[in-house]
């Protein structure tokens, strides 16, 4: 049985320019709806797209566009796999690029601060419903591959390891295109 996780596609947004906490919410809607860079990936990452038995992406556009880059479609999307919320931020008083933001909501994410301060459990707790289920497909399709977020496949990474898969393959983190294709131990 094997699972691949695939970051999607280079979003194709200006993260450098400097914007305050409240300007990040629209910033951040923004980016769910903003095209894709169209480059193909590397081969390995075609590769092992089109050798799944099943193709997953989330619900956010930007995964699914990641698959028709390849000419692939998606089996099921589903929000399951959708990326972490980031918690809401307020104020005007200090402007850094939405990169920057980005950091620093998550750490706050982490550490439990925030208007959505429960972002991060809810966020686990999901990522434990999603390993479960593509566990479960596994099983059923021997090779799985979910185009999703960075973020989530963090998460699912963890609980897929908790639950005994290795990682047995990876290339370039978590950058865009990356991926880790885990199996059953």
């Amino acid at each position: 049985m094997k699972i691949i996780l695939i970051r999607h596609a280079k979003v194709l947004l200006d993260n450098t320019q400097k914007k305050t906490a409240s300007q990040m919410n629209t910033w951040v809607e923004a980016y769910n709806h903003a095209p894709i860079d169209i480059t193909l990936p590397s081969k390995e990452v075609v590769s092992h797209i089109k050798c799944a038995d099943m193709v997953l992406a989330s619900t956010l556009s930007r995964t699914s566009d990641s698959l028709v880059v390849i000419g692939v479609e998606p089996t099921e999307k589903n929000s399951l796999f959708d990326e972490i919320d980031l918690p809401e931020a307020k104020g005007t008083w200090v402007k850094l690029s939405a990169k920057t933001w980005l950091v620093l909501l998550r750490l706050m994410m982490l550490a439990g601060f925030g208007k959505k301060s429960k972002v991060y459990t809810e966020a686990k707790q999901r990522a434990k419903r999603a390993s479960e289920y593509l566990v479960e497909l596994a099983k059923k399709h021997e090779s799985v591959a979910l185009m999703g977020h960075g973020g989530m496949h963090w998460l699912v990474s963890k609980e897929l390891e908790r639950r005994g898969w290795e990682c047995v393959e990876q290339s370039g983190g978590s950058k865009n295109w990356g991926f880790k294709v885990y199996e059953s131990t």
